[in-house]
Order: structure tokens, then sequence, then C-alpha cells
């Protein structure tokens, strides 16, 4: 749906914030790509934009509050006819539609995650809305990149899984998988400019399709193509992880022995009402699976305290898988009830008070679990991809990722971006390592997450 209406704006100067997953991080270069292509260019400061943009998440509801309220602050901050052309771009646009101009005066622009090539022609309106779904996936469009060397292709968009509290299908809309031919020109692309990381993006990138090629067979095809980069894929959903996915994992010498799989409760009954289509005993083999094949393999994972219904029992088998599998990494969160979910209508609601202290619970064991994986490291040798500079308390500092995704800090100005180096572990603070480069790697070294550069 298109619906327009008021003042225009000259085509110029834009300025951008991204909130959300890294789904929104890949569409916020897509969207720079299609604003300079059409002529606009990037400031750093929203006080000297004419239009300001806002990618939003709908995941929480939190997000999705905060970024409705930091483009109500940036319109409503000038005032009067000289203030930029707000646009709120992603999931909340999709969700809310039109509604948001009728409710937020300062919002001029709403634009789902399918229309992005609209842009130039809305932002040039000043005032409309175009939400709905498309199948494409912005073929044409060359992304401005914000990240090296890390890099995002994504693969696929939407989602199928319909899990009762998850309000991504609704906003993302249903699965459409990209062409493995255009997915692997985008690799070689990125391997040519140097990027030392290429991250595969989907809702759910185990189930992608393209006609009968399969997720295990694209990560085959990727790896080759991407010699001299280390390889990831996010997100995987248990249900979708198969075997012949691992035993692709464990071949391809530069994909990451790194996997994040939500498993979001550790209850038959909770995941049975989430709508998540696996059982614990079923995860847990998963898991088993992938430790078997990649021995010391980083594992990361969602879980989600509160839902509807759930028991102190159900909780306390929550609690105990994260004991149990002991992932390196965990992202918790309360129950955030999404409205159109069928979660958010079921019986049996916790009180926010005892979804926080849940929260808190599951907080403190994988906090001591994450500190004791953490410590386990120290004095181990292992290679780092240098992100970048960094700074902190004063400190000029260097920062890389293990293929493990652990951050790694070192001191000084060390090495460049994009290079890998061997590095000696240190001390930690939580997810955070201090290391002494010990020596940069060559191409064979550096780019292989093989057996012998394993984190156990």
């Amino acid at each position: 749906m298109v619906e327009s209406g008021g003042r225009p704006t000259r085509r110029g100067a834009y300025w951008m914030e991204v909130y959300g997953c890294q789904m929104n991080v890949s569409d916020s270069e897509i969207i720079r790509g299609i604003l300079e292509s059409a002529g606009y260019r990037q400031v750093d400061d929203p006080g000297d934009a004419d239009a300001v943009l806002v990618v939003t998440c709908a995941v929480r509801e939190h997000a999705e509050t905060r970024a409705i309220g930091r483009l109500t602050q940036l319109g409503a901050g000038t005032g009067g006819e000289g203030r930029p052309v707000t646009v709120v771009c992603g999931c909340v646009a999709q969700e809310h539609g039109s509604s948001l101009l009728e409710n937020y005066p300062a919002i001029d622009i709403v634009v789902g995650p399918d229309r992005y090539l609209e842009l130039p022609d809305l932002i040039r309106r000043g005032r409309a809305s175009a939400t709905g779904f498309s199948p494409h996936h912005y073929e044409g469009v060359e992304p401005v990149r914000k990240t090296f060397p890390r890099s995002f292709v994504t693969v696929m968009r939407g989602c199928d899984n319909f899990c009762s509290y998850c309000i991504v299908p609704h906003v993302r809309g249903r699965e459409r998988s990209r062409p493995a031919a255009d997915i692997l020109r985008e690799v070689s692309g990125l391997v040519s400019s140097g990027y030392g990381e290429i991250t595969l993006l989907g809702q759910n990138v185990n189930s992608y399709r393209s006609g009968e090629l399969r997720f295990p067979e694209l990560l085959g095809m990727v790896s080759r193509e991407a010699r001299g980069a280390w390889v990831r894929f996010v997100t995987s959903h248990p249900r979708d992880l198969t075997d012949d996915l691992v035993e692709t994992m464990s071949r391809c010498r530069n994909v990451c022995r790194q996997i994040h799989l939500p498993v979001q409760s550790g209850s038959d009954r909770i995941l049975s009402a989430m709508n998540r289509g696996y059982s614990r005993a079923g995860y847990l083999d998963k898991i088993r699976k992938l430790r078997e094949a990649m021995p010391g393999i980083a594992l990361s994972t969602d879980m989600i305290a509160g839902f509807p219904g759930e028991s102190e029992e159900d909780f306390e088998l929550s609690a105990s898988l994260l004991e149990e599998v002991r992932f390196d990494q965990a992202f918790l969160f309360r129950y955030s009830e999404r409205a159109g979910t069928p979660a958010a209508s079921m019986e049996g609601s916790i009180p926010v008070e005892v979804r926080l202290e849940r929260l808190s619970r599951l907080q403190d064991i994988q906090r001591s679990i994450t500190r004791a994986r953490s410590a386990a490291l120290s004095g181990r040798e292992m290679p780092v991809l240098i992100i970048g500079p960094g700074a902190k308390r004063g400190l000029l500092q260097t920062q890389g990722r293990t293929a493990g995704n652990r951050v790694v800090v070192f001191e000084g100005r060390q090495a460049e971006a994009g290079r890998f180096v061997l590095a000696r572990i240190g001390s930690s603070d939580g997810w955070t390592h201090f290391a002494d480069l010990v020596r940069p790697l060559g191409t064979e070294e550096g780019f292989e997450a093989s057996e012998s550069w394993r984190e156990r």
C-alpha cells in the first residue's frame, strides 16, 4: 500500500540509525545503496540531514518503543518547516503502517522491509506510507557497507515457522530464498575487496531452498567461493539443523566452528506452546552431534523467561538446560507480548516482576558459565581477525574476533583491519578477552577454522 501527500523535500543529505538484528544492519546497507545511487549523501549529524531514517525492530516491545521515541525526538527537535523528513523503516513500519503517520505527527514516512526501492520517491513526496511484501531480493542494488572487514550476505528473507510469541513472519513475510548464483557473485566480490568474514543471513537460514538446492549445499559452495575469509551463518532453527549441515560445517575448513542455536525453553510443555517443533531431548541430541563432529565448537543460544503458563518447574528445566549444555554465550530475555501473536492471548500470563526475577536467575547462571569458559582459554594461542581500532578508558586498543566470535582486545595499534593474527589469550572480562599479538598469519593459516584452531 502506498499513501502520500505533504511537503516535498530536496535531494540531499541523509542520516540513519539502526536498531535490532543483523538483518536490519544488512538492510541498512541496502538503504544506503539505494539512496546514494539516487544522489543522496550520508552525514554524521542528524541536524545536517534533509532526511533522517531509523531502521526499527519489532521483536520486543522495548525495541519498538525506543525506536519510535527516537524518531519523535528527531522530528520534533528542530520544529517548523526546516526540520528534516523523518522516516521509520523496517519491522515497526510494516507492523503499524500508515497509523504511525496518524498517531505520531513527527513521523513523515513509513516504509516496510520490502519497499526500500521506493525510498527516494517517498522522501521526495515528503509524507507517505509504503508497506506490503515483495518477492524481490534487491537484485541490482549495490549495498554501501560500513562493517569492514566483516560482512553480511542475505540468502533469504521471511519466515514460515510462526512461533507463537514471534511477530517476524507478520512483518517480514513468508520465506523467499535468493538464487545461489546471486549469492556467490556477492561473496566473490566481498572476498576480492578484502573482507575477512562473511555471515550468511536469514530469519531461518537453515530452511534456505532454491529449487533443489538446500542450505548445506549452499554453505559448501560459499565456503569454496570465500577462500581467504571466514564464513558464518545466522539464525539457525534447531528443527532444521540437519545431519548433512553438521557434516558440511565440519568438512569446510573456513566455516567457523561456531553456531547460534536458539532453544527458547528447556521445558517440553513450553516448547510445544511456543510451537517450536522440537523437544528438549531432540535439541540436546543436536548439541551432542555438533560437539562430536566439531570438538570445541562455540555455542550460543536465546532463551525466554516468563512465557505464558510457565510454571516454576518449567523454569527450572530452562535453568538446568543452561547448566547441562554450558553455552559459551546466551541471549536471555523476559517474555514480551506482541499484539497479533497467539501467545499474546494465551492464559496464564506471568506477572512482569516474576518474569524479571526469573530472567535475573538465568543471567546469573549464564554469567558464571561464560566466565568459566572464557577463563579456560587463558594461555591459548588462536587466530584472530582484526576488526579495527578501539579505545577504552582513554587507552588506544586494537579489537578483533576469534573464529568462535569472541571479542579480543590488544593494547595499542597493532594491526590493520582485515588482517589475521595469532593471539595469545590472557585475562578475560566476560566475553571480552585481553591478548598479546604473537605474529601475523598468512592466508592459509588465518582463514582456516580447522581443528588445529579449535577453542577447546
